[in-house]
């Protein structure tokens, strides 16, 4: 009996080994069938479950690759490897909750792995966590010191926590010797070239879960370290995932002039891009008949005096209350109401940067006495409902918002996102029309309320919005169909145009 199990082991490891060398040779499909081979054989090789899994991640077949590290983990619990194998896949699909699960586990039994250290932080970063992705971004370069993604990470947090000089030391680190990256190519025959062009500040849109891998070859560039006389990498498709005006300019100026020596098709023209920051926004989208934008004001810092400040809200017509944020935040960071000159001077000495977007408050409550936030992707020329959010506060977002808590509220944005049309009627609807034509982008988003008297009052509109990933939980379920249909939109106006160069 022993004798045969040895036998039997002996010829699994065979068609591992042989499995092993023709992923080494790109020859993916026959892998798998050895792979399948060796399983047959021996079911319990949790070596086995685990590269398999890896060759269908790479085959863009993940939920068959969460099987086979699953089956791997089951036979081996202690199995790191596996754990953060998993967690990849499972970050790649949107289930961030279950790749934290994983990821920690596998740095339960493997400590030292740099890598994983970074993939934690990343998904924490994703989360908002900061503290503690910027803990394990920090742990993951005291085993690899040059990990450029690990400095990526930690530009990304200190640049969202105002800490300028930390951000450019770590951006430096990040993207000096490496402005450009890849990202696997998992489908069949021919890819598509497509080229991203981001910038290395905080500013693009999340892009990644609009890219099919199946379909592109991804090249990444960040801009600002790119050197302009080298030619553009191979590309048949450009996407400019640069989306904030107000703190990429630079950047999109630098996207306008490389985009000059291609070809091929820009999706988010970076001029366009650039015609978006908020203040520009307000003035041309606000000439929209049915569109009320809120009155704004840079204030530099150097003038923080009661007697300058009065005089500049004076003469921008700004009354008390006001909105404050510095350029270039989002999702609620540093953002403040203040309703005096004296809480406005002391709201500006501690928030960063160097200027202070002032905004006049808009008053976007319902005859309730409630705040609602809505946001609209245009996706090609069409729109897409995405979410509506309830809040009792005046900054409405939906992840602090009482979404979660009230029934009521998840029915009415139910009714919302099944019929977005007839829910806000042909007005409004002609409004987000008139501004989705104004802005003249691929992909963005449009976040507003509407006033008692029927206006929309924009808030925001740009292409950094995020279609959020939703988790497991049933109480979502009703937001589902709406999501799908926005990113397989955004997904197949890429490829759409990527099979037409």
């Amino acid at each position: 009996m022993q004798d045969n199990l040895l036998k039997m082991i002996l010829l699994a490891e065979e068609f591992y080994n042989l499995a092993n060398e023709l992923k080494e040779l790109g020859q993916l499909e026959r892998a798998v069938d050895n792979y399948r081979r060796s399983l047959e054989i021996y079911p319990n090789y949790a070596e086995v479950h685990n590269n398999l899994g890896n060759v269908l991640c790479e085959l863009g077949q993940a939920e068959e690759a969460v099987s086979s590290y699953q089956r791997a983990l089951v036979i081996n619990p202690d199995f790191a490897e596996a754990h953060s194998n998993l967690g990849n896949v499972l970050r790649d699909l949107g289930q961030m909750d279950s790749a934290v699960t994983h990821y920690r586990r596998a740095l339960e039994i493997k400590p030292d792995s740099a890598q994983v250290h970074f993939n934690l932080g990343y998904v924490l970063l994703d989360q908002g966590d900061l503290a503690a992705a910027e803990q394990y971004f920090n742990l993951a370069l005291e085993e690899e010191p040059d990990l450029t993604q690990a400095h990526q990470g930690l530009a990304c947090i200190f640049q969202r926590c105002g800490s300028d000089e930390l951000s450019r030391y770590h951006r430096d680190r990040g993207f000096g010797k490496q402005p450009l990256s890849t990202l696997s190519y998992q489908g069949r025959g021919t890819p598509i070239q497509l080229l991203v062009l981001g910038s290395a500040l905080e500013g693009n849109l999340p892009w990644r879960f609009l890219i099919d891998r199946n379909t592109f070859q991804t090249t990444i560039l960040a801009v600002e370290y790119f050197d302009e006389q080298l030619p553009l990498p191979p590309h048949q498709l450009i996407l400019n995932a640069i989306g904030d005006a107000d703190i990429c300019q630079q950047g999109l100026e630098i996207a306008t002039r490389l985009i000059q020596s291609s070809q091929t098709r820009v999706a988010n023209p970076p001029q366009s891009v650039l015609l978006t920051g908020r203040l520009i926004n307000a003035q041309r989208l606000g000439a929209i008949s049915g569109v009320t934008t809120p009155r704004m004001l840079f204030m530099p810092k150097s003038e923080i005096d009661s007697r300058k400040i009065s005089e500049m809200l004076s003469n921008a017509g700004l009354n008390f209350p006001l909105l404050l944020r510095p350029p270039g935040f989002h999702r609620g960071n540093y953002f403040v109401c203040v309703d005096s000159v004296d809480a406005l001077i002391l709201a500006m000495e501690k928030l960063p940067g160097e200027q202070v977007l002032a905004i006049e408050y808009l008053d976007s409550r319902s005859q309730d006495g409630l705040f609602r936030k809505y946001r609209v992707m245009s996706i090609n020329g069409s729109l897409y409902p995405i979410h509506m959010a309830v809040s009792s506060q005046w900054m409405v977002h939906y992840f602090s918002s009482d979404m979660d808590k009230n029934a009521q509220y998840r029915e009415e944005e139910q009714a919302f996102l099944n019929d977005f049309a007839a829910f806000l009627g042909a007005d409004v609807m002609a409004v987000l029309e008139k501004m989705s034509k104004m802005l003249g982008l691929d992909y963005c988003g449009i976040d507003f309320g509407i006033d008692q008297q029927g206006n929309v009052l924009l808030f925001e509109a740009n292409s950094t919005m995020l279609i959020n990933q939703l988790n497991d939980e049933k109480q979502w379920d009703y937001r589902r169909a709406a999501i799908n249909n926005a990113l397989a939109a955004a997904k197949n106006m890429l490829a759409g145009w990527g099979t037409l160069t």
